[in-house]
């Protein structure tokens, strides 16, 4: 049951036993939610986060190779037309650090908020303001992260595909298909970004408002 049909239970009834009732399971539900939404945080998190780890030691593993590996062995590649030059391994650490800077703000990120709920009682009331909390801070994150973690990873793919395609010697009309598709990718991610605020996160904060103050005036 979510938390909007209980609430139209809730509303529905005056007499006290059932009142009584209806706050011990509106509790659970709440309780339940919050562990379902903090299980889907968690793995939100854990999954950027580990991203941007592995690509990180990715970028610095290519620069490793183009530094130390033997420059005829990288020529005698197939698909390299020539040496990495020493803006090539500057740009794909620059890559590598971006990346890991990425994994180190979901991280920081993260633990920000597990501190900023710890101070909630678990009761019913607390719970809600939990959930109101928890709520917040993924419309404060989906708002932030575009400027503090979007773009950074933006930079880094361009400047790891701008070596790539150098490597590969394409010709110039690839690096204008590559940003346009780059261009592209970002507006749709960017569109996601939003549609979750208004679609998800925004009904769930006034959901879970109106239930808080049908908790502080059960007449209303």
């Amino acid at each position: 049951m979510e938390f909007s049909e209980l609430k139209m239970i809730w509303d529905s009834q005056n007499q006290e036993p059932l009142y009584a009732m209806n706050e011990a399971a509106l509790h659970g539900i709440v309780q339940r939610k919050n562990q379902e939404w903090n299980r889907c945080l968690s793995c939100c998190f854990t999954a950027e986060i580990t991203i941007g780890l592995i690509c990180g030691a990715l970028m610095l593993v290519c620069a490793g190779m183009a530094v130390f590996g033997d420059p005829a062995w990288l020529v005698a590649l197939p698909w390299i037309k020539g040496p990495p030059s020493r803006w090539d391994i500057l740009a794909v650490l620059g890559s590598g650090g971006i990346w890991f800077y990425y994994s180190a703000y979901m991280f920081l990120a993260r633990k920000r908020q597990q501190r900023r709920v710890e101070i909630f009682d678990s009761t019913l009331r607390g719970d809600l303001d939990r959930a109101l909390a928890e709520t917040d801070f993924r419309i404060a994150h989906a708002r932030s992260i575009v400027w503090w973690g979007l773009v950074p990873v933006w930079v880094a793919t361009s400047l790891w595909l701008v070596v790539f395609y150098r490597l590969l010697a394409m010709p110039a009309g690839s690096y204008v298909f590559i940003g346009a598709t780059m261009l592209g990718a970002f507006v749709v991610v960017v569109s996601g970004k939003q549609r979750s605020i208004t679609n998800r996160f925004e009904p769930r904060r006034r959901e879970l408002e109106s239930l808080r103050a049908k908790l502080a005036d059960p007449q209303r």
